[in-house]
């Protein structure tokens, strides 16, 4: 059976609009529309038989059945002309009746992009794209209708309605579609009867270094570990383990701004509570999620929080990024040097003497050297148990008094600072503690670099 014996076939049993009619052939020619191409076929089936009928050996009576066909099953009015013209009758229907396929939605495109474009209002945003959620009925009802006529050819409902509402949208609002990262996903919930709109904003990225010059401050929002952010009367009804973070204190000026639903904080690493971040600072990004504004004054931004932190938390360095640099920043981390100051105390009574001579045995020891550390106690409750190698690139000491001494360490990232001064009861090795022979402990930590 060709083309035009199928469409007529179609006609016999069914109404489709012309969109659906061209979605049926799809694949066949190229350079044009679905519309197009089933105005095309009409067309050119009526043509034909016009031709045929015309011909002084033709098949006049069958030439009239397919022309009334298409005047009577598929409303088409150049073929209405041609009966009316050659002087035959056919029975005017009106257009009651909707598109099998589409119930007319495709007809009607308009009204979807511009339901969308009342949405989009006061939301920036560079590029879009269009999806949707198909009804079960409209894709039974479609699948059935290709197996019944073997219509291997078609483009499915979804595919059509995503490029011409999206072409239509692009056109209204002159922003371009785009396929891989679009700024904008506006997903339609597709009923026979009716829809809705769905705005998928994706997330904007900030790249940025921070310093904490405060102990006692987390790097991101803990949860009381009592009610587990519920709120209680341990954390006086807060739902958080310590008063704020870092996180807490730089995003709220970016949310606001970006007029996003929240955000999500992705360090480079992080360092204990009790230490300081000093040096350049950490690098993170900011994701900020779902935000109306993406086009921030990020100076401004970085000015404003940084005045009203100044002995917290600085920012500098900041910077648009994107999801991919989140990643790469996660698994960098452990491939990163760190520089670390460490203040340490020992009950050992040890003279600057004595101290020169320690510190020689312990650069020999470790400098340039991998040490081993199982999981330390103190994490051991969130932390996989398991033992990582970790390289010591320098190791500088001062002795500042007796039973106090300052180190300078260079390290692979992911080292436990704390622990390879004092050993963890034998969990890191070696240690200063084990190489020194008596128990040294950290007082106070701060990370200089990050390189």
């Amino acid at each position: 059976m060709d083309i035009f014996d199928k469409v007529l076939e179609i006609y016999q049993e069914y109404y489709i609009c012309p969109h659906c009619l061209g979605r049926m052939f799809s694949l066949l020619g190229t350079d044009t529309t679905n519309y197009d191409r089933g105005i095309s076929l009409l067309l050119a089936i009526t043509l034909e038989n016009h031709r045929t009928y015309l011909a002084r050996d033709g098949d006049h009576e069958s030439a009239i059945v397919k022309l009334r066909t298409l005047a009577e099953k598929a409303l088409y009015a150049p073929a209405q002309s041609v009966l009316k013209k050659e002087g035959f009758e056919y029975n005017k229907v009106s257009k009651l009746e909707k598109c099998y396929l589409c119930e007319d939605i495709f007809s009607d495109i308009h009204k979807y992009a511009e339901k969308a474009e009342e949405q989009l209002q006061n939301i920036e945003f560079k590029n879009l794209l269009v999806g949707t959620t198909v009804n079960s009925q409209i894709v039974n009802r479609e699948d059935n209708f290709k197996a019944q006529f073997t219509l291997l050819d078609s483009e499915s409902f979804k595919s059509h309605f995503n490029r011409e509402v999206g072409k239509c949208l692009s056109l209204i609002l002159g922003k371009p579609v785009e396929f891989a990262k679009p700024d904008m996903t506006v997903v339609y919930s597709l009923k026979l009867d009716s829809f809705e709109i769905n705005l998928l904003i994706r997330s904007i990225f900030i790249y940025g270094r921070y310093n904490k010059f405060l102990r006692g401050i987390p790097q991101t929002h803990w949860d009381c570990r009592t009610c587990r952010g519920k709120g209680c009367e341990e954390c006086n009804f807060t739902g958080k383990q310590y008063p704020t973070s870092v996180e807490e204190i730089i995003s709220p000026e970016f949310v606001n701004k970006a007029r996003a639903e929240g955000s999500k904080f992705h360090g480079a690493g992080r360092e204990d509570i009790d230490v300081r971040m000093l040096g350049e600072g950490r690098p993170f990004i900011l994701e900020l999620i779902k935000p109306k504004t993406r086009f921030l004054e990020l100076e401004r931004i970085q000015k404003k929080v940084n005045k009203r932190n100044k002995k917290k938390v600085r920012i500098n360095e900041l910077k648009y990024s994107n999801k991919e640099q989140v990643k790469a920043l996660k698994l960098d981390a452990e491939n990163t040097r760190k520089v670390y100051k460490a203040l340490t105390y020992s009950n050992e009574k040890v003279t600057k003497d004595n101290f020169g001579n320690l510190l020689k045995k312990l650069k020999d020891a470790l400098e340039n050297k991998k040490i081993h550390q199982r999981t330390p106690v103190r994490v051991s409750h969130r932390r996989a148990d398991k033992i990582r190698n970790k390289k010591i690139y320098l190791l500088e000491g001062k002795f500042v008094k007796q039973g106090v001494f300052e180190f300078l360490i260079e390290t692979q990232g992911g080292t436990y600072i704390k622990e390879l001064i004092n050993g963890d009861n034998g969990r890191t090795t070696p240690s200063i503690t084990e190489i020194f022979g008596f128990s040294v402990v950290c007082k106070k930590l701060d990370v200089l670099k990050i390189c």
